[in-house]
């Protein structure tokens, strides 16, 4: 009777044993979490949280002016429009919007002709806190001057700069129309840049060159010169830009 006493005290105690240690781990799951599982929710919250969020910036439009800044070339500026204050692409865009939401847009073109990401890295100190959003439109020139690496990094830095400057901004990164040349092939390794590197940055992506036709002879009826769009490449430019506009504003709700 002893012995069979002592075997069965023996097992109760392996059996609390064995609850004290999966309790311990339970706790333990339950304290610090799968950390997948956590990351998860911490997405959903922040998920949650943004959408009840005030409107900030391009959303903006919905209820009153947005303040837009320009970064870039000239491209940036339409040059190649017969008029670029009447046919290029920044005035296209405000008008559109302007007609979907009945409110407008008020730029700050900050953008010069024939400049570099350098110069857009000078102008964007300039930018005012209050910024509800700036388009960097700049790589043209830039294909001759460094390489896709050299870029992304400068590009990268220019982005830094802009959130530092407007942190409740939001930032659209174009990319260019492609242009006659056969050069062309330089300008793909800065459009790889941008787009990885606003991916990586989490900002907007505005990729015009890809709604421009490929074929030559197509893609030289939308160029002035080569180079820069005439009205119709600045119509169509502006019509992309739009379309992704209103998409953004309607999916952040």
């Amino acid at each position: 009777m002893v012995y069979s006493g002592t075997r069965k005290r023996v097992r109760v105690m392996r059996k609390l044993t064995i609850y004290l240690i999966s309790g311990t781990m339970l706790l333990s799951l339950l304290n610090f979490g799968d950390p997948v599982t956590v990351q998860a929710a911490e997405r959903r919250l922040t998920e949650t949280v943004a959408k009840v969020d005030t409107v900030t910036g391009i959303q903006k439009i919905e209820t009153g002016t947005v303040n837009a800044v320009i970064l870039g070339d000239s491209i940036a500026v339409s040059q190649g429009a017969t008029n670029p204050l009447r046919t290029g692409w920044t005035r296209e865009l405000k008008r559109a919007l302007a007609e979907k939401y009945s409110h407008r847009i008020s730029w700050d073109n900050k953008a010069s002709s024939g400049t570099l990401v350098d110069y857009c890295l000078t102008r964007a100190t300039e930018i005012e806190s209050d910024t509800d959003v700036v388009f960097i439109c700049v790589g043209r020139n830039d294909r001759n001057e460094y390489t896709p690496y050299q870029f992304s990094k400068k590009y990268e830095l220019l982005i830094r700069v802009i959130k530092r400057k407007a942190p409740k901004a939001d930032i659209f990164c174009i990319v260019e129309p492609p242009m006659v040349s056969d050069d062309e092939s330089l300008f793909l390794g800065i459009r790889a840049a941008i787009k990885k590197v606003s991916a990586k940055a989490g900002v907007h992506l505005l990729d015009v060159w890809s709604t421009f036709p490929t074929d030559q002879e197509d893609l030289d009826g939308l160029l002035s010169d080569g180079l820069h769009p005439n009205d119709k490449g600045y119509k169509l430019m502006s019509n992309y830009m739009y379309n992704r506009l209103v998409w953004v504003i309607k999916t952040a709700k």
